[in-house]
């Protein structure tokens, strides 16, 4: 793939080259900003948003909340027993409280202190040695500077066997070869890092992960390109939304190349 120019629709308008990894099968930003806050600090920065009033933030929540439902199915297909779970870039926190009502001693830890709730129990350190039953990182590995420096630290603060779910889109995906510079899923800068699932699994597995499992995250097509027609400047953009979420889905039952995917980790044995 050749270096693909995408703009930041949501603060600035900036030019941000998208350049393929040396190795995997991933793309890197770049330039990577020194300063990202000022890319964050945006009121239509909705995960780190608690309140709203606008339809769009009544949709998300409620996107929020099935997804959260369907996240805590997974890991408990794969966690027999219910024990410690931090939620890494845990945002405003909404995870942690809700798998906290379903008896998990969940825990978040989120460095954007302007983003935390106050209900939610919050951590400004994770270095205890296998210490998790369950590490998740909900569309938050592809914000980090060094996501290699992440995996190792969750692989070292997992216990034997605990496992780590990671969500992140995909831009192998039909959505975003749909609508290639404008997909919402590249959201340059805050967007890092860009994986296909080939190049994550990869990834992984350089840490010390092995892939147990994938799961898709049906919802998270129609939001993309809900955003990503707003990022057309389109009208009617939710129905269009509707009409490419779903032509992503069905293309991806064949080819299981869907918008988002959960990756289950666990250590390789």
């Amino acid at each position: 793939m050749n270096k693909t120019v995408c703009i930041d629709h949501l603060v600035t308008g900036e030019p941000f080259v998208l350049a393929p990894h040396e190795h995997f099968d991933i793309l890197q930003t770049s330039p990577q900003p020194k300063e990202l806050e000022k890319y964050y600090d945006h009121p239509n920065y909705i995960s780190h948003k608690t309140k709203g009033k606008s339809l769009f933030f009544v949709f998300y929540t409620l996107l929020r909340r099935w997804n959260h439902n369907y996240k805590l199915k997974q890991i408990h297909k794969h966690v027999s027993e219910k024990g410690r779970l931090l939620d890494f870039g845990a945002g405003t926190g909404s995870f942690v409280e809700f798998s906290n009502k379903h008896n998990w001693q969940s825990e978040g830890y989120e460095p954007n202190t302007n983003a935390h709730g106050l209900k939610t129990k919050f951590i400004t350190s994770w270095n205890n040695p296998k210490a998790y039953k369950a590490i998740t990182a909900w569309h938050v590995v592809e914000h980090l500077p060094n996501p290699s420096d992440f995996l190792k630290r969750a692989h070292n603060s997992l216990q034997d066997s605990g496992r780590l779910f990671v969500a992140l889109p995909n831009y192998k995906s039909w959505d975003a070869n749909h609508y290639g510079t404008m997909w919402a899923g590249f959201d340059v800068p805050r967007h890092l890092w860009h994986f296909s699932p080939k190049g994550f699994m990869g990834l992984a597995e350089e840490c010390g992960f092995e892939t147990e499992k994938t799961y898709p995250l049906y919802l998270d097509a129609y939001y993309v390109s809900l955003l990503s027609e707003k990022n057309r400047k389109s009208r009617f953009p939710w129905l269009k939304a509707l009409w490419s979420g779903w032509r992503s889905n069905r293309a991806a039952k064949h080819l299981k190349n869907y918008s988002s995917l959960i990756y289950v980790l666990q250590k390789r044995k």
